[in-house]
């Protein structure tokens, strides 16, 4: 097959200053912590508000202040609850004062956000509430599209002096809020005309953000209260009206995030780091400030590592593997993972020693590596010696050698795959995929040149801290990877939260800061030069990338290609016993293997049992266990403190436990346990479904609603009666966060930001009105739990506003819109193809194909340029671009005149057009030979010749 492979680069960029640390204390005098409801409608307008303000007494935040506010939705019967309330309710003060502020103020938005919220911001106050940005977006008038892709939302308006409208108030700052995720954004105050009255930076703290910075999990209120061990929210559903219930309510939800607040400062005051909270993000900002703490400098402030190498890292680099090997086929399994899987591989090739050098350089190895590899064998990388050596880039001419493909499989599927890759292009490969070539593939691959990275001696200033205020760390003997792993089980038995902590910690910073970016989108595209391996290039993107503090792509395409290796050695010691596996995910194996070795029929697999294909299913005793210890000898750890072999058994606890296995495709997979009819779920994989919204309620710790529908699936998969649950029936919602400006752009501004809105999902084939254009139909409709009111729901085509309604059969006029059911979406997830394999026959994967797969012959076409992936979408729920996602690819800035052109100018002369274009001779011969030139330069004289 044919394709365009995709690689990522590395972009030049000026270098940023900074960020300028906030003003004042971690942790202000006082904290403005804040909620608020809103309509249950698409528009989601403010309703009511509750506020306190709370002063630090000692370590605990204390509330001195309380407080009632309301928006423009409010109506006026909804206005006299409110302004009634205070007579039968108080203030909840905890701080003592006399007289005692026990009166609840009633204030109205505009007075909130100028007597209260500014005065907070000037004082320098933390700005708290739980889900931050969309609080926030119910304070705001206005917004507009901010320059870096975010929000610029505006809270303030006055009188026009001279048309005595409302207009924008320019005394007063607007707060920009840029999604990084669906996890955390970043928030800053914008400076207004008058800045001299607003001196100190904004300073806003999302209680989501710090929760799951420390203990990476995300959290809704209620369950965080119960996993910090404090009273909870009001068991309420909201109406999106005010009432005394609803006001009630809202003050617990207040209540609950203050107390969140005091146990999160209590457990982030426990870290002897360097960091504010309102600026950890995520478990690897509590990662890199311990690595800062430790006086470790971040590697491109101490290394001069030129752009041609950070170009070479970055086309080498691929995420982890994730693949399907046995499909829609039954067969039992012995799961196995890999030990603290990226720490490991870290330990394993030494990266603390280039982490904490003074310096690294990049040598020729070129005759070392190709004298080697038609000597290496599997036996030489269980040595923990030889995974030393394998820090090298080797610039390769692909024939048939076995090597991660970046490639769109059936037109559509973007994936990475392991694939027989062929280029008449040479390209980058990291050591470890390159040993993966050898061991697994037909021969080893041609090298031009090969580059190893060599650390030397060791930085200064490095220092000893305490990990969590328990762990002693020393970097200048302690290896951080492998010390956090050894710690992590040494405190597993009594104190399960310091494990965990070390556990985050270890993953945290072991791979992904290595390789941060952050994007930004733009309106229109913008030039950038980029790196493709050593090669300069110059294009254009709608993507803006800025590399973080600790980015060292070399690094990070060791990690993940380490990690791959592990795998393959994995999947060649299964073969070497005439096994297979089921899938594998990054850290993960399932072997087909049991308490017996046998053969069962299965199509395309290698051995014969009565006249059928037929796969061995490998036994425990004789295959696994001897595979398992093999892999002691790559253990980096203390023995003491991490014995035994670096891969385990999952769900087994070290001896097979009668589990199947049943795989549709990458990240798609059940394990369970069957006797007879009865089937009893292990580990069902939800990826995939992670975009729709749950049509059944589930208590925190029962198990997800996908878990019924994998039971659902299984029976379907395997042929077997499958009890059809109601919510089967139930229209598939997508529930949509507007956190970016392109998201809300394509719904028309029909709603505000940070809104949560449905989606239904309507049916390719028969789901669209008579006379509609489906390239501008996206429906929304307003979110709720009730799921009897989904069928009943108004929908509105955000594209002409046209009110239509959701209906399981068409009407004779043809004006009901089919959306596709739970149902009809799982039936479609079974039949979901593993497009980057082939079918046992070696026809392309279908939805049908059953069997041992096989993997991809691929011949490069163009080698096309990269930047961060963006294509995340069956990961990540509540958001648009499931809808239509892109790849953020570069488009090149150099073209080539087409024949009729180049008549145009053969025909005017040269002479002639370099008068009218003020062009070089030079220059307009290229454009006439077909030569390539900057698009700008070839518009000059297509204008000319016009």
């Amino acid at each position: 097959m044919s394709h365009d492979i995709y690689l990522r680069v590395h972009t030049a960029r000026p270098k940023k200053k900074e960020p300028r640390r906030p003003d004042g204390p971690r942790w202000t005098p006082r904290v403005l912590i804040f909620d608020c409801e809103c309509r249950t409608d698409t528009s989601q307008e403010l309703t009511i508000g509750v506020y306190r303000i709370c002063r630090l007494v000692g370590d605990v935040y204390v509330c001195e202040e309380e407080g009632l506010f309301y928006g423009g939705a409010a109506d006026a019967a909804e206005r006299k609850i409110l302004n009634d309330y205070p007579r039968n309710h108080d203030a909840a003060i905890g701080v003592k004062r006399f007289p005692p502020r026990l009166t609840l103020p009633v204030l109205d938005r505009a007075t909130f956000i100028e007597k209260v919220f500014w005065k907070a911001v000037k004082r320098g106050d933390l700005i708290v509430a739980f889900n931050l940005p969309f609080d926030l977006s119910r304070l705001a008038v206005e917004w507009r599209r901010a320059k870096d892709g975010g929000w610029s939302l505006i809270f303030s308006q006055r009188r026009s002096r001279k048309t005595g409208r409302l207009e924008v108030n320019p005394n007063r700052p607007r707060i920009r809020i840029t999604a990084r995720n669906s996890q955390s954004a970043f928030l800053r105050l914008m400076r207004p005309l008058e800045p001299k009255e607003w001196p100190r930076d904004g300073r806003f703290l999302d209680l989501r953000t710090l929760a799951f910075a420390l203990f990476d999990e995300s959290y809704r209120l209620d369950r965080l209260c119960r996993e910090l061990g404090i009273k909870g929210k009001l068991k309420h559903e909201p109406t999106g009206r005010i009432s005394v219930k609803e006001i009630d309510y809202c003050r617990e939800d207040v209540r609950a995030t203050m107390d969140a607040l005091n146990a999160l400062k209590d457990e982030f005051d426990r870290h002897p780091i360097d960091l504010y909270p309102d600026r950890a993000y995520s478990p690897a900002s509590i990662a890199k400030a311990y690595l800062d703490a430790m006086g470790v400098t971040p590697p491109l402030q101490k290394f001069k590592v030129p752009n041609q190498i950070l170009g070479i890292g970055m086309q080498a680099y691929y995420g982890g593997r994730c693949e399907t090997r046995l499909r829609l086929t039954e067969v039992p399994v012995i799961p196995t993972d890999f030990t603290s899987n990226y720490p490991t591989v870290n330990a394993l090739l030494g990266n603390w020693d280039v982490l904490t050098a003074r310096s690294v350089s990049f040598e020729d190895v070129t005759s070392e590596i190709r004298a080697w590899l038609p000597t290496l064998t599997l036996n030489d990388l269980f040595n923990r010696d030889v995974w030393r050596k394998l820090s090298f880039f080797a610039h390769v001419r692909p024939n048939d050698d076995l090597l991660p493909v970046r490639a769109v499989y059936n037109g559509e599927t973007k994936n990475i795959g392991l694939e027989h890759l062929t280029s008449d292009k040479p390209i980058w490969i990291a050591g470890p995929d390159l040993m993966v070539a050898v061991i697994l593939g037909k021969k080893p691959p041609h090298i031009i040149e090969a580059l190893r990275m060599v650390p030397h001696g060791q930085q200064k200033g490095l220092k000893r801290i305490s990990l969590r205020g328990m762990v002693d760390v020393d970097p200048r003997r302690d290896d951080f990877f492998r010390h956090t792993v050894e710690q992590r089980h040494h405190q597993k038995k009594t104190n399960e939260a310091l494990s965990g902590f070390l556990k985050t910690l270890g993953n945290a910073g072991s791979y992904g800061i290595f390789v941060e970016v952050n994007t930004k989108t733009q309106r229109t595209p913008k030039p950038l030069t980029f790196f493709a391996g050593k090669t300069r290039g110059e294009g254009v993107s709608h993507i803006v990338e800025d590399p973080g503090r600790w980015y060292l792509p070399p690094l990070a395409a060791l990690i993940t290609a380490g990690s791959r290796l592990l795998l393959a050695m994995l999947e060649r010691c299964a073969r070497d016993a005439g096994g297979t596996y089921v899938f594998c995910d990054t850290d993960s194996l399932c072997l087909v293997a049991g308490a017996r070795e046998r053969l069962i029929p299965c199509p395309g697999g290698p051995h014969q049992w009565r006249g059928r294909d037929a796969i061995k299913v490998v036994s425990y005793g004789r295959h696994v266990r001897p595979i398992i210890d093999r892999f002691v000898n790559l253990n980096p750890y203390d023995r003491v403190l991490v014995p035994g072999s670096i891969l385990k058994i999952v769900h087994g606890k070290e001896r097979p436990q009668d589990l199947l296995g049943f795989s549709v495709s990458a990240k798609r997979y059940v394990l369970y346990k069957r006797k007879g009819d009865r089937i009893t779920l292990v580990d069902p994989k939800a990826h995939g479904l992670g975009y729709l919204y749950p049509p059944i309620d589930r208590a925190d710790d029962e198990p997800a609603w996908t878990a019924d529908a994998w039971g659902w699936m299984l029976r379907e998969g395997l042929g077997r009666s499958a009890t059809a649950a109601a919510w089967l029936t139930l229209p598939a919602m997508m529930r949509v966060t507007l956190s970016t400006p392109l998201v809300l752009d394509r719904l028309n501004r029909r709603t505000r930001p940070y809104n949560f809105v449905f989606c239904p999902l309507i049916d390719p084939a028969i789901g669209y009105p008579a006379g509609v254009d489906r390239d501008h139909f996206t429906l929304i409709a307003p979110f709720t739990k009730r799921r009897a009111e989904w069928w009943r729901s108004p929908c509105v085509n955000v594209h002409d506003g046209r009110s239509y309604r959701l209906a399981l059969q068409q009407t004779s006029a043809l004006d009901r819109v089919i959306p596709q059911t739970f149902a009809s979406i799982l039936r479609l997830y079974l039949a979901h193809p593993e497009a980057k394999s082939l079918a046992p026959n070696g026809t392309p994967c279908g939805p049908e194909t059953r069997g041992l797969l096989r993997r991809a012959s691929i011949t490069a076409g163009e080698h096309r340029p990269i930047l961060k992936e963006s294509d995340r979408r069956w990961e990540h729920g509540e958001d648009l671009s499931v809808l239509n996602s892109r790849m953020a690819e570069i488009s090149s800035t150099r073209v080539v005149a087409d024949a009729t052109l180049k008549a145009k100018i053969g025909a005017c002369g040269v002479r002639a057009l370099m008068r009218k274009t003020g062009l070089s001779q030079h220059t307009i011969e290229k454009i006439r030979d077909g030569l390539p030139v900057r698009r700008a330069t070839l518009q000059r004289v297509f204008a000319a010749l016009q």
